[in-house]
C-alpha cells in the first residue's frame, strides 16, 4: 500500500500542479485582457482629444478665414463705393460744363437772331 499512496501523492501533486498552472494560465489571459483594454480605452481617449481638438482648430480657422472673408468684402465695398462717388461727381462736372456750354450757345443764338433782325430790319 505504500506504493499506492505514492503514487496517489504523485497523481494529486501532479494534478494539482495542472490545475495551478491552468489558473495560472487563465489569471494571466485576464489580466493581459484587462491591460489591453485599458489601453485601448486609453487610446480611444486620446483619439477623441486629437478629433476634438482638431474640430476645435478647424472651427476657429473657419471663424478666422470667415472673419478676413468679411474683411475683405468690407474693404472692397469701400473701394467701389470711393470710385463709384469720385465718378458721379466727374459727371456731375462734366453736366455742368455742358450745361455752361449750352448757355453760352444758346446766348450766342440769341444775339446772331438779334443781330439777323437788325440787319433784315436795316435792309427793309
Amino acid at each position: 500500500m505504500p506504493q499506492v499512496s505514492l503514487w496517489l501523492c504523485v497523481l494529486i501533486a501532479v494534478l494539482a500542479a495542472a490545475a495551478s498552472a491552468v489558473v495560472a494560465f487563465l489569471a494571466g489571459i485576464s489580466h493581459r485582457k484587462k491591460e489591453a483594454e485599458a489601453t485601448i480605452g486609453s487610446a480611444e481617449q486620446e483619439a477623441k482629444r486629437i478629433v476634438s481638438d482638431a474640430i476645435k482648430t478647424a472651427e476657429a480657422k473657419k471663424k478666422e478665414v470667415v472673419l478676413e472673408g468679411k474683411d475683405e468684402i468690407h474693404r472692397m465695398r469701400n473701394e467701389s463705393e470711393k470710385e463709384l462717388n469720385e465718378r458721379r461727381k466727374e459727371i456731375q462736372r462734366q453736366e455742368r460744363r455742358l450745361s455752361q456750354k449750352e448757355e453760352s450757345l444758346d446766348k450766342k443764338i440769341e444775339n446772331l437772331e438779334n443781330k439777323e433782325n437788325a440787319v433784315e430790319n436795316k435792309m427793309r
